[in-house]
Protein backbone atom coordinates (compact mmCIF):
# COMPACT_ATOMS: atom_id res chain seq x y z
CA UNK A 1 0.00 0.00 0.00
CA UNK A 2 1.56 3.31 -1.08
CA UNK A 3 1.34 6.48 1.03
CA UNK A 4 -1.67 7.92 -0.81
CA UNK A 5 -3.56 4.67 -0.25
CA UNK A 6 -2.68 4.93 3.42
CA UNK A 7 -4.04 8.48 3.52
CA UNK A 8 -7.33 7.39 1.95
CA UNK A 9 -7.56 4.42 4.32
CA UNK A 10 -7.17 6.77 7.25
CA UNK A 11 -9.96 9.02 5.95
CA UNK A 12 -12.16 5.94 5.72
CA UNK A 13 -11.21 4.96 9.28
CA UNK A 14 -12.41 8.40 10.42
CA UNK A 15 -15.71 8.31 8.53
CA UNK A 16 -17.78 7.96 11.69
CA UNK A 17 -15.97 10.87 13.34
CA UNK A 18 -16.45 13.03 10.24
CA UNK A 19 -20.19 12.46 10.21
CA UNK A 20 -20.38 12.89 13.99
CA UNK A 21 -18.70 16.29 13.66
CA UNK A 22 -21.19 17.31 11.01
CA UNK A 23 -23.99 16.28 13.38
CA UNK A 24 -22.50 18.34 16.23
CA UNK A 25 -22.31 21.39 13.99
CA UNK A 26 -25.89 20.95 12.76
CA UNK A 27 -27.09 20.66 16.36
CA UNK A 28 -25.42 23.99 17.11
CA UNK A 29 -27.58 26.97 16.16
CA UNK A 30 -25.46 29.23 13.96
CA UNK A 31 -28.36 30.87 12.12
CA UNK A 32 -27.26 34.28 10.86
CA UNK A 33 -28.31 37.15 13.11
CA UNK A 34 -30.01 38.82 10.13
CA UNK A 35 -31.95 35.77 8.94
CA UNK A 36 -35.30 37.15 10.05
CA UNK A 37 -35.79 34.27 12.50
CA UNK A 38 -37.41 35.00 15.83
CA UNK A 39 -34.50 33.28 17.60
CA UNK A 40 -31.35 33.35 15.45
CA UNK A 41 -28.14 31.75 16.60
CA UNK A 42 -24.51 32.79 16.85
CA UNK A 43 -21.58 31.61 14.78
CA UNK A 44 -19.39 31.76 17.89
CA UNK A 45 -21.08 28.60 19.19
CA UNK A 46 -20.04 26.70 16.09
CA UNK A 47 -16.51 28.04 16.24
CA UNK A 48 -16.34 26.77 19.83
CA UNK A 49 -16.99 23.24 18.51
CA UNK A 50 -14.09 23.46 16.04
CA UNK A 51 -11.48 25.38 18.03
CA UNK A 52 -10.39 22.60 20.46
CA UNK A 53 -10.21 20.08 17.61
CA UNK A 54 -7.86 22.36 15.69
CA UNK A 55 -5.72 23.12 18.73
CA UNK A 56 -5.32 19.38 19.34
CA UNK A 57 -3.74 19.12 15.90
CA UNK A 58 -1.12 21.70 16.85
CA UNK A 59 -2.61 24.43 14.66
CA UNK A 60 -2.07 28.09 15.41
CA UNK A 61 -5.58 29.40 16.05
CA UNK A 62 -6.95 32.94 15.90
CA UNK A 63 -10.45 34.31 16.33
CA UNK A 64 -11.48 37.82 15.32
CA UNK A 65 -14.63 39.78 14.54
CA UNK A 66 -15.13 41.46 11.19
CA UNK A 67 -14.17 45.17 11.30
CA UNK A 68 -17.27 47.39 11.46
CA UNK A 69 -16.22 49.16 8.25
CA UNK A 70 -15.28 46.02 6.30
CA UNK A 71 -17.54 46.78 3.31
CA UNK A 72 -16.27 50.32 2.93
CA UNK A 73 -12.67 49.24 3.50
CA UNK A 74 -12.83 46.65 0.74
CA UNK A 75 -14.93 48.70 -1.68
CA UNK A 76 -17.85 46.25 -1.71
CA UNK A 77 -21.47 47.38 -1.50
CA UNK A 78 -22.94 45.58 1.49
CA UNK A 79 -25.91 46.04 3.81
CA UNK A 80 -25.73 48.99 6.21
CA UNK A 81 -25.81 48.75 9.99
CA UNK A 82 -24.53 45.20 10.46
CA UNK A 83 -23.27 44.27 13.91
CA UNK A 84 -20.37 41.84 13.70
CA UNK A 85 -19.44 41.88 17.38
CA UNK A 86 -19.26 38.53 19.17
CA UNK A 87 -19.48 36.61 15.90
CA UNK A 88 -15.84 35.73 15.22
CA UNK A 89 -14.13 34.19 12.26
CA UNK A 90 -11.94 31.23 13.16
CA UNK A 91 -8.59 30.86 11.38
CA UNK A 92 -6.20 27.99 12.08
CA UNK A 93 -2.89 27.31 10.35
CA UNK A 94 -1.30 23.88 10.33
CA UNK A 95 2.37 24.42 9.51
CA UNK A 96 4.44 21.46 8.32
CA UNK A 97 7.65 23.45 7.84
CA UNK A 98 9.86 23.63 4.82
CA UNK A 99 9.26 25.47 1.59
CA UNK A 100 6.12 23.75 0.32
CA UNK A 101 2.93 25.46 -0.84
CA UNK A 102 0.51 27.33 1.37
CA UNK A 103 -3.09 26.23 0.86
CA UNK A 104 -6.36 27.72 2.12
CA UNK A 105 -9.45 25.74 3.10
CA UNK A 106 -12.52 27.88 3.74
CA UNK A 107 -16.19 27.40 4.54
CA UNK A 108 -18.82 29.52 6.29
CA UNK A 109 -20.28 28.81 9.70
CA UNK A 110 -23.52 30.81 9.42
CA UNK A 111 -26.74 29.37 8.00
CA UNK A 112 -29.99 30.79 6.72
CA UNK A 113 -33.05 30.78 8.96
CA UNK A 114 -35.07 27.82 10.19
CA UNK A 115 -38.49 29.28 11.00
CA UNK A 116 -39.99 27.99 7.74
CA UNK A 117 -38.48 24.49 7.90
CA UNK A 118 -40.70 21.42 7.74
CA UNK A 119 -38.36 19.23 9.82
CA UNK A 120 -36.60 19.67 13.15
CA UNK A 121 -33.82 22.03 12.04
CA UNK A 122 -31.18 21.09 14.61
CA UNK A 123 -31.71 17.34 14.91
CA UNK A 124 -28.70 16.13 12.91
CA UNK A 125 -30.68 12.90 12.52
CA UNK A 126 -29.21 10.16 10.34
CA UNK A 127 -31.80 8.44 8.19
CA UNK A 128 -31.71 6.80 4.76
CA UNK A 129 -28.02 7.54 4.30
CA UNK A 130 -28.51 11.24 4.94
CA UNK A 131 -27.94 13.77 7.70
CA UNK A 132 -30.98 16.00 8.19
CA UNK A 133 -31.13 19.58 9.43
CA UNK A 134 -30.21 23.16 8.66
CA UNK A 135 -26.72 23.59 7.32
CA UNK A 136 -26.11 19.93 6.46
CA UNK A 137 -25.61 20.82 2.80
CA UNK A 138 -24.80 24.52 3.22
CA UNK A 139 -22.23 23.95 4.46
CA UNK A 140 -21.49 22.06 7.69
CA UNK A 141 -20.71 18.86 5.79
CA UNK A 142 -18.00 20.87 4.05
CA UNK A 143 -16.66 22.14 7.35
CA UNK A 144 -16.49 18.60 8.72
CA UNK A 145 -14.71 17.40 5.56
CA UNK A 146 -12.09 20.15 5.89
CA UNK A 147 -11.41 19.42 9.57
CA UNK A 148 -11.00 15.70 8.90
CA UNK A 149 -8.60 16.50 6.06
CA UNK A 150 -6.50 18.55 8.48
CA UNK A 151 -6.57 15.74 11.04
CA UNK A 152 -5.29 13.19 8.55
CA UNK A 153 -2.63 15.54 7.19
CA UNK A 154 -1.40 16.14 10.73
CA UNK A 155 -0.90 12.40 11.14
CA UNK A 156 1.25 12.29 7.99
CA UNK A 157 3.12 15.50 8.79
CA UNK A 158 6.54 13.84 8.40
CA UNK A 159 5.86 13.58 4.64
CA UNK A 160 4.72 17.17 4.17
CA UNK A 161 6.13 20.64 3.58
CA UNK A 162 4.26 23.95 3.59
CA UNK A 163 1.06 24.73 5.43
CA UNK A 164 -2.73 24.74 5.32
CA UNK A 165 -4.81 27.69 6.52
CA UNK A 166 -8.34 26.76 7.57
CA UNK A 167 -10.90 29.58 7.67
CA UNK A 168 -14.36 29.15 9.19
CA UNK A 169 -15.96 32.46 8.30
CA UNK A 170 -19.15 34.35 9.14
CA UNK A 171 -21.65 36.46 7.23
CA UNK A 172 -21.88 34.53 3.97
CA UNK A 173 -25.64 34.14 4.24
CA UNK A 174 -28.58 36.54 4.62
CA UNK A 175 -27.05 39.37 2.55
CA UNK A 176 -23.95 39.26 4.76
CA UNK A 177 -21.94 39.82 1.59
CA UNK A 178 -19.03 37.63 2.69
CA UNK A 179 -17.86 39.98 5.41
CA UNK A 180 -15.95 37.15 7.09
CA UNK A 181 -14.07 36.13 3.96
CA UNK A 182 -13.26 39.77 3.26
CA UNK A 183 -12.00 40.23 6.81
CA UNK A 184 -9.57 37.35 6.28
CA UNK A 185 -8.38 38.92 3.02
CA UNK A 186 -7.97 42.30 4.71
CA UNK A 187 -5.43 40.76 7.11
CA UNK A 188 -3.04 40.16 4.22
CA UNK A 189 -3.92 36.57 3.33
CA UNK A 190 -1.37 34.93 1.04
CA UNK A 191 -1.49 31.42 -0.42
CA UNK A 192 -0.70 29.39 -3.51
CA UNK A 193 -4.25 28.09 -3.92
CA UNK A 194 -7.58 27.89 -2.13
CA UNK A 195 -10.36 25.33 -1.97
CA UNK A 196 -13.73 26.41 -0.58
CA UNK A 197 -15.70 23.45 0.80
CA UNK A 198 -19.10 25.03 0.18
CA UNK A 199 -21.65 24.11 -2.46
CA UNK A 200 -22.94 20.80 -3.71
CA UNK A 201 -20.52 18.11 -4.64
CA UNK A 202 -18.11 16.67 -4.87
CA UNK A 203 -18.16 18.94 -7.93
CA UNK A 204 -15.45 21.33 -9.08
CA UNK A 205 -17.04 24.77 -9.19
CA UNK A 206 -14.48 26.91 -10.96
CA UNK A 207 -16.58 30.06 -10.78
CA UNK A 208 -19.69 31.74 -9.43
CA UNK A 209 -21.91 34.60 -10.57
CA UNK A 210 -22.14 38.01 -8.98
CA UNK A 211 -25.24 38.96 -7.00
CA UNK A 212 -27.20 42.18 -6.56
CA UNK A 213 -29.99 42.73 -4.05
CA UNK A 214 -32.34 45.67 -4.51
CA UNK A 215 -35.28 46.96 -2.47
CA UNK A 216 -38.05 48.89 -4.21
CA UNK A 217 -40.43 50.95 -2.09
CA UNK A 218 -43.66 51.90 -3.86
CA UNK A 219 -45.83 54.50 -2.15
CA UNK A 220 -49.54 55.06 -2.54
CA UNK A 221 -52.02 57.01 -0.42
CA UNK A 222 -53.48 55.22 2.58
CA UNK A 223 -57.12 55.61 3.57
CA UNK A 224 -60.39 53.87 4.39
CA UNK A 225 -61.20 51.25 1.79
CA UNK A 226 -64.88 52.31 1.68
CA UNK A 227 -64.12 55.93 0.85
CA UNK A 228 -62.59 57.55 -2.22
CA UNK A 229 -59.16 59.17 -2.25
CA UNK A 230 -56.90 56.25 -1.52
CA UNK A 231 -54.23 55.06 -3.94
CA UNK A 232 -53.28 51.41 -3.52
CA UNK A 233 -49.56 50.84 -3.27
CA UNK A 234 -50.21 47.22 -4.24
CA UNK A 235 -51.81 48.23 -7.51
CA UNK A 236 -48.95 50.62 -8.25
CA UNK A 237 -46.42 47.93 -7.34
CA UNK A 238 -48.08 45.67 -9.90
CA UNK A 239 -47.44 48.36 -12.50
CA UNK A 240 -43.77 48.31 -11.55
CA UNK A 241 -43.76 44.52 -11.60
CA UNK A 242 -44.33 44.65 -15.37
CA UNK A 243 -40.88 46.23 -15.68
CA UNK A 244 -39.41 43.58 -13.38
CA UNK A 245 -40.96 40.79 -15.44
CA UNK A 246 -39.57 42.23 -18.67
CA UNK A 247 -36.13 42.69 -17.11
CA UNK A 248 -36.22 39.05 -15.94
CA UNK A 249 -37.18 37.80 -19.41
CA UNK A 250 -34.42 39.76 -21.10
CA UNK A 251 -31.70 38.84 -18.60
CA UNK A 252 -32.46 35.14 -18.37
CA UNK A 253 -32.78 34.83 -22.15
CA UNK A 254 -29.30 36.33 -22.49
CA UNK A 255 -27.54 34.13 -19.91
CA UNK A 256 -28.31 31.17 -17.67
CA UNK A 257 -26.06 32.87 -15.08
CA UNK A 258 -28.31 35.97 -14.93
CA UNK A 259 -31.14 34.77 -12.70
CA UNK A 260 -33.70 37.29 -11.42
CA UNK A 261 -35.84 36.47 -8.39
CA UNK A 262 -38.54 38.59 -6.78
CA UNK A 263 -38.19 37.20 -3.27
CA UNK A 264 -40.31 39.59 -1.22
CA UNK A 265 -43.57 41.39 -2.08
CA UNK A 266 -45.00 42.87 1.10
CA UNK A 267 -47.83 45.38 1.54
CA UNK A 268 -50.98 46.18 3.47
CA UNK A 269 -52.10 46.07 7.09
CA UNK A 270 -55.84 45.29 6.86
CA UNK A 271 -58.48 44.53 4.20
CA UNK A 272 -60.32 47.72 5.16
CA UNK A 273 -57.27 49.96 4.68
CA UNK A 274 -55.93 51.06 1.32
CA UNK A 275 -52.24 50.06 1.45
CA UNK A 276 -50.00 53.10 1.52
CA UNK A 277 -46.69 51.32 0.90
CA UNK A 278 -45.39 48.20 -0.80
CA UNK A 279 -41.93 46.62 -0.70
CA UNK A 280 -40.49 44.51 -3.47
CA UNK A 281 -37.06 42.94 -2.90
CA UNK A 282 -35.14 41.12 -5.62
CA UNK A 283 -31.92 39.20 -6.18
CA UNK A 284 -30.26 39.74 -9.55
CA UNK A 285 -27.40 37.41 -10.46
CA UNK A 286 -24.88 38.52 -13.07
CA UNK A 287 -22.08 36.68 -14.88
CA UNK A 288 -18.42 37.59 -15.11
CA UNK A 289 -18.93 39.33 -18.45
CA UNK A 290 -21.10 41.99 -16.79
CA UNK A 291 -18.42 42.82 -14.22
CA UNK A 292 -15.78 42.95 -16.94
CA UNK A 293 -17.96 45.30 -18.99
CA UNK A 294 -18.40 47.61 -16.00
CA UNK A 295 -14.67 47.61 -15.39
CA UNK A 296 -13.99 48.44 -19.04
CA UNK A 297 -16.45 51.35 -18.78
CA UNK A 298 -14.56 52.76 -15.78
CA UNK A 299 -17.21 51.81 -13.23
CA UNK A 300 -15.12 49.23 -11.39
CA UNK A 301 -15.38 45.44 -11.29
CA UNK A 302 -19.01 45.10 -10.21
CA UNK A 303 -22.64 45.05 -11.38
CA UNK A 304 -22.95 48.80 -11.94
CA UNK A 305 -24.11 48.52 -15.56
CA UNK A 306 -26.73 45.93 -14.60
CA UNK A 307 -27.95 48.26 -11.86
CA UNK A 308 -28.26 51.11 -14.34
CA UNK A 309 -30.17 48.95 -16.82
CA UNK A 310 -32.55 47.81 -14.09
CA UNK A 311 -33.24 51.32 -12.84
CA UNK A 312 -33.80 52.58 -16.38
CA UNK A 313 -36.53 49.98 -16.94
CA UNK A 314 -38.20 50.86 -13.65
CA UNK A 315 -38.13 54.59 -14.48
CA UNK A 316 -39.49 53.97 -17.98
CA UNK A 317 -42.39 52.00 -16.51
CA UNK A 318 -43.17 54.84 -14.12
CA UNK A 319 -43.75 57.16 -17.05
CA UNK A 320 -46.74 55.08 -18.13
CA UNK A 321 -48.60 55.84 -14.88
CA UNK A 322 -49.82 59.27 -13.75
CA UNK A 323 -49.36 58.54 -10.04
CA UNK A 324 -45.90 56.99 -10.39
CA UNK A 325 -44.66 59.89 -12.51
CA UNK A 326 -45.36 62.15 -9.55
CA UNK A 327 -44.40 59.61 -6.87
CA UNK A 328 -41.38 57.70 -8.17
CA UNK A 329 -40.27 54.40 -6.69
CA UNK A 330 -37.50 54.50 -4.09
CA UNK A 331 -34.66 52.23 -5.27
CA UNK A 332 -32.17 51.04 -2.65
CA UNK A 333 -29.29 48.75 -3.58
CA UNK A 334 -28.55 46.49 -0.62
CA UNK A 335 -25.51 44.68 -2.00
CA UNK A 336 -23.36 44.16 -5.06
CA UNK A 337 -21.24 41.01 -4.74
CA UNK A 338 -18.68 40.24 -7.41
CA UNK A 339 -18.32 37.10 -9.56
CA UNK A 340 -15.20 35.08 -10.20
CA UNK A 341 -14.00 32.42 -12.61
CA UNK A 342 -10.85 30.33 -12.57
CA UNK A 343 -10.08 29.16 -16.13
CA UNK A 344 -10.94 25.52 -16.86
CA UNK A 345 -7.36 24.95 -18.01
CA UNK A 346 -5.83 26.32 -14.80
CA UNK A 347 -3.50 23.81 -13.05
CA UNK A 348 -5.61 23.95 -9.88
CA UNK A 349 -8.75 22.89 -11.75
CA UNK A 350 -7.01 20.23 -13.78
CA UNK A 351 -4.98 18.71 -10.94
CA UNK A 352 -8.00 18.55 -8.63
CA UNK A 353 -10.00 16.94 -11.44
CA UNK A 354 -7.25 14.36 -11.88
CA UNK A 355 -7.35 13.49 -8.17
CA UNK A 356 -11.15 13.23 -8.29
CA UNK A 357 -10.85 10.69 -11.12
CA UNK A 358 -8.12 8.79 -9.31
CA UNK A 359 -9.94 8.48 -6.00
CA UNK A 360 -13.58 8.18 -7.08
CA UNK A 361 -13.07 6.54 -10.48
CA UNK A 362 -15.40 8.92 -12.28
CA UNK A 363 -15.22 12.07 -14.36
CA UNK A 364 -15.84 15.19 -12.24
CA UNK A 365 -18.26 17.90 -13.23
CA UNK A 366 -16.41 21.18 -13.78
CA UNK A 367 -18.95 24.00 -13.68
CA UNK A 368 -19.61 27.69 -13.21
CA UNK A 369 -22.52 28.34 -10.84
CA UNK A 370 -25.34 30.82 -11.33
CA UNK A 371 -25.29 31.40 -7.54
CA UNK A 372 -22.79 33.53 -5.58
CA UNK A 373 -19.97 32.47 -3.22
CA UNK A 374 -17.65 34.33 -0.86
CA UNK A 375 -14.91 32.40 -2.67
CA UNK A 376 -14.84 35.41 -5.02
CA UNK A 377 -12.77 37.54 -2.67
CA UNK A 378 -9.68 35.33 -2.51
CA UNK A 379 -8.80 35.70 -6.21
CA UNK A 380 -10.01 39.32 -6.36
CA UNK A 381 -8.24 40.78 -3.33
CA UNK A 382 -5.43 38.28 -2.73
CA UNK A 383 -4.72 36.92 -6.22
CA UNK A 384 -5.16 33.35 -4.96
CA UNK A 385 -6.30 30.74 -7.52
CA UNK A 386 -9.57 29.41 -6.11
CA UNK A 387 -12.14 26.69 -6.67
CA UNK A 388 -15.14 25.48 -4.71
CA UNK A 389 -15.29 21.75 -3.93
CA UNK A 390 -18.15 21.03 -1.60
CA UNK A 391 -19.92 18.14 0.08
CA UNK A 392 -23.55 19.17 -0.17
CA UNK A 393 -26.46 17.55 -1.99
CA UNK A 394 -27.75 19.40 -5.08
CA UNK A 395 -31.01 21.25 -4.51
CA UNK A 396 -30.90 21.04 -0.71
CA UNK A 397 -29.25 24.32 0.29
CA UNK A 398 -31.73 26.60 2.10
CA UNK A 399 -34.48 23.98 1.63
CA UNK A 400 -37.34 23.39 4.10
CA UNK A 401 -36.20 19.80 4.72
CA UNK A 402 -32.46 20.21 4.16
CA UNK A 403 -30.24 17.15 4.21
CA UNK A 404 -26.82 16.04 3.00
CA UNK A 405 -25.99 12.59 1.69
CA UNK A 406 -23.31 10.95 3.80
CA UNK A 407 -21.60 9.44 0.75
CA UNK A 408 -21.05 12.91 -0.74
CA UNK A 409 -19.47 14.20 2.47
CA UNK A 410 -17.11 11.25 2.69
CA UNK A 411 -16.19 11.37 -1.01
CA UNK A 412 -15.40 15.07 -0.70
CA UNK A 413 -13.23 14.33 2.33
CA UNK A 414 -11.29 11.61 0.50
CA UNK A 415 -10.50 13.69 -2.57
CA UNK A 416 -9.77 16.84 -0.57
CA UNK A 417 -7.36 15.05 1.77
CA UNK A 418 -5.61 13.16 -1.01
CA UNK A 419 -5.22 16.31 -3.08
CA UNK A 420 -3.72 18.31 -0.23
CA UNK A 421 -1.41 15.42 0.67
CA UNK A 422 -0.13 15.19 -2.89
CA UNK A 423 0.42 18.95 -3.16
CA UNK A 424 2.27 19.20 0.16
CA UNK A 425 4.27 16.00 -0.27
CA UNK A 426 5.43 16.87 -3.78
Amino acid sequence: MDKLDQVIARVEDLAEETISLCQRLVRTNTVNRYSGDAQPGNEAEGQAVLEPLLRELGAKVEKFDCPPDIYERMGILGPPGRDFSGRPNLVAELDFGGSGPRAVLQAHMDTVGVDDMSIEPFSGEIRAGKIWGRGTTDCKGGLAAAVTALRVLSEFRADLHGSVVFQSVVEEECSGSGAGAMACCARGLQADFAIITDGSGPTIWRGYSGCLTVDLTVRGRSGHAARPGGVSAIEKALVIKKALDEFKREREAASDKARVNLGIFRAGIHPAVVPGEALLSLNLCYPLADAQAAEAAGEGFNGKLVREQFEAQVRAQEQADDWLREHPVEVFWVKDLIPFETPAAHPLVQSLAAMHRRILGEEPEILVSEAWSDACYLPHFCDIPTVVYGAGTPGQAHGPAEYAEIERILNCTKVLTAYLYEQLAG
